[in-house]
């Protein structure tokens, strides 16, 4: 087993490469779709049809965006975390799916990508739903681990004989700290989460925006002391951020 890493558009791509064939641990963004290709085809000379499993973490615009193109060019079969509903269901979920591409697009700009289509559909049709701690299919020794918070289907991956663990966006840093991701919709979930993954101290942390890390209790400690106790949410951020403009509005008027 080889893992391939790839600097994609916004984020790490992780591809596994086993003689019987590839698997891509996330779905990387739409415009990460050419460049996966490329790699498969020319950097390891084997034909795209060797992509055999697309993993979705959950559904953000760099973990999701490429998955669909993925499979219609190389017939992978997409895996992702059981789930009841579309993440982006109805008229909110359609918003905030706009709202989560602009985003993407504010993170490229801010570390000098160009501009690129970004767009994706905001349904997602697997070939498969795994539970917690299932087997991947046609790649055994990995599976998946539920570490739901950042959003209500986040999955992790591991391979427990090489000892390597795929957080995707479970743990983040800003300014070389270990941070929470933003937005957290379900803090309980999320610390029961980051709590779960001390079973997996010693691994070789593999994650979405940043640099391989040895995971440790105290990268664990760090990222649990910053967790919210309640909903880090775009919404809830306007909302205080218009509660806070009233506030100063009204003292303006009573100076």
């Amino acid at each position: 087993m080889i893992i391939h890493k790839i600097n994609g558009y916004i984020q790490n791509i992780f591809l596994v490469e086993y003689s019987h064939g590839c698997m891509l641990l996330d779905g990387c963004s739409r415009a990460d779709v050419e460049l996966v290709t490329k790699f498969v085809v020319e950097e390891l000379n084997r034909p795209l049809s060797d992509l055999k499993v697309i993993l979705v973490t959950h559904m953000h615009p760099d973990h999701a965006g490429g998955a669909s193109a993925l499979k219609r060019l190389s017939r992978a079969r997409i895996f992702t975390l059981a789930f009841e509903k579309q993440w982006y269901a109805g008229v909110s979920g359609f918003c905030a799916h706009i709202i989560d591409i602009l985003l993407a697009y504010w993170v490229a700009s801010r570390i000098g990508r160009p501009m690129k289509n970004l767009w994706y559909g905001w349904r997602l049709s697997p070939d498969g739903m795994l539970e917690d701690n299932q087997p991947i299919p046609s790649f055994e020794d990995w599976s998946s681990i539920s570490t739901p918070g950042h959003t209500d289907r986040d999955m992790s991956v591991v391979n427990h004989k090489c000892k390597q663990i795929y957080v995707a966006d479970v743990i983040v840093t800003v300014k070389g700290e270990y941070y929470c991701p933003f937005p957290v919709y379900m803090p309980e979930e999320y610390r029961l989460s980051v709590s779960k993954l001390e079973r997996y101290k010693g691994f070789e942390m593999m994650m979405a925006h940043v640099p391989n890390v040895t995971l440790s209790q105290k990268i664990i400690d760090d990222v649990l002391s910053k967790a919210p106790s309640s909903p880090r949410t775009f919404k809830r951020l306007i909302q205080a951020k218009l509660k806070r403009a009233r506030q100063l509005i009204q003292i303006s008027k009573v100076r």
